[in-house]
């Protein structure tokens, strides 16, 4: 903002005009803030409970502002069962598709099992099971996903190129389901406010409402931990190819598991593999222009079988696709013939697109800002505050 001052202004006079300026944008952006539903749990047994003396609200259709400690919700016998801590007062029948709000006044949050949330909490009783969503605005949010996605020990530019992406990639998840965002690896990991510390907050209040964008529009802002030395496209990976998702050179040597190995058993393939007998050997299709397996061809004592190298990784839980097979024999004892187990050699750990987490630890320490990371590994982009047209 550029003021055009009379001469006979006083210093004290701009001073208080460019104080109340900067105090109303900010108060404009707090209202404004964009606000984020994590999916926190997913399961037919939820215990939620205050911290200490300060009551919960329960809030819904068959509720009216009602003071609680805490509550459990389960199944019992095919029936939605609610027990307040209170009086252990019972509700049965909760019907499908019920829902109802849990909030708090304490700052110190609201226990979801062994975890602390602050915010709102939406529960949504279904057939099969029962959701917990965390309601809260993204700032909030973001300082515990840092935490969670990130030792907060690494240099702070590291943990401001993590509060970015992971603001961009939140926002572009907002949709019209009961939740926008899952909180584990699935999307990102998010476990609440004990994975905030000063560091956390103070990267996300640094780089408060800045995201990543693409011809005006929020990336795609994925990440991973470790490339094993180059990061991947994502046409090589997934179906989409985004311009801002090529292939880089990572930064990530330091990381103590850039290079792994993993053994697998004879009896553990067979069980693997059980359509085709087990796994007697490996044929590498082909590899993506990084060096990773992008299709394999399996032979088993029943016949063989094709796979793409990312549903290889699933199958044998595997830190990356960017591996190496080789078998072993193994001697069970004199009363059985030779057996083949596998071993894989691999490097990295992750998908391989987008930011890698230890090549932006690596850049930070050398000094690099977070911008100047985040525009490495985002090629083309843009750093710029959030507006809901970049949705």
């Amino acid at each position: 903002m550029i003021l055009k001052l009379k001469k006979n202004y006083s210093n004290c006079c701009l001073i208080s005009i460019l104080f109340f300026c900067f105090f109303q944008s900010e108060t404009v952006f707090a209202s404004s803030e964009p606000i984020i539903r994590v999916l926190i749990s997913k399961n037919n047994n939820i215990r939620i409970r205050s911290d200490k003396s300060i009551p919960l609200t329960i809030e819904g259709k068959i509720f009216s502002n009602k003071k609680i400690k805490g509550l459990t919700l389960k199944n019992e016998k095919n029936r939605k069962v609610l027990y307040f801590d209170n009086n252990k007062q019972k509700i049965y029948d909760l019907k499908s598709n019920h829902q109802f709000q849990v909030r708090s006044s304490d700052g110190r949050g609201i226990w979801v099992g062994q975890k602390r949330f602050s915010g709102k909490l939406n529960l949504f009783v279904l057939d099969s099971e029962i959701l917990v969503v965390n309601v809260l605005g993204i700032e909030k949010y973001l300082t515990s996903v840092v935490g969670s996605e990130m030792p907060t020990k690494w240099p702070i530019e590291a943990l401001k190129a993590q509060a970015i992406a992971s603001r961009t990639y939140a926002l572009k998840q907002k949709g019209n389901n009961l939740f926008d965002i899952d909180s584990t690896q699935r999307n990102q990991v998010y476990n609440g406010l004990e994975s905030r510390t000063y560091k956390t907050i103070t990267a996300v209040k640094s780089t408060r409402s800045l995201v990543l964008t693409y011809k005006n529009k929020l990336i795609n802002a994925l990440f991973h931990s470790s490339s094993g030395g180059m990061t991947e496209n994502s046409q090589d990976v997934w179906k989409n190819k985004y311009p801002y998702l090529s292939s880089v050179k990572d930064f990530d040597q330091e990381n103590p598991k850039f290079r792994w190995q993993k053994k697998f058993s004879n009896k553990e393939l067979t069980n693997l593999f059980p359509k085709i007998g087990g796994l007697k050997n490996i044929e590498i299709l082909n590899l993506t222009s990084t060096g990773r397996v992008k299709n394999v061809k399996l032979f088993g004592a029943y016949g063989s079988d094709k796979m793409s190298g990312v549903d290889l990784r699933k199958r044998l839980g595997l830190n990356s696709n960017f591996v190496r097979f080789k078998f072993f024999e193994e001697e069970l004892n004199n009363k059985f013939p030779i057996k083949k187990g596998l071993i894989v050699f691999g490097q990295g750990s992750g998908h391989g697109v987008g930011l890698s987490q230890w090549g932006a630890k690596y850049m930070a320490s050398k000094g690099q800002k977070a911008k100047k990371i985040l525009k490495h590994f985002y090629r083309g982009v843009q750093i710029k505050p959030f507006r809901k047209d970049y949705l």
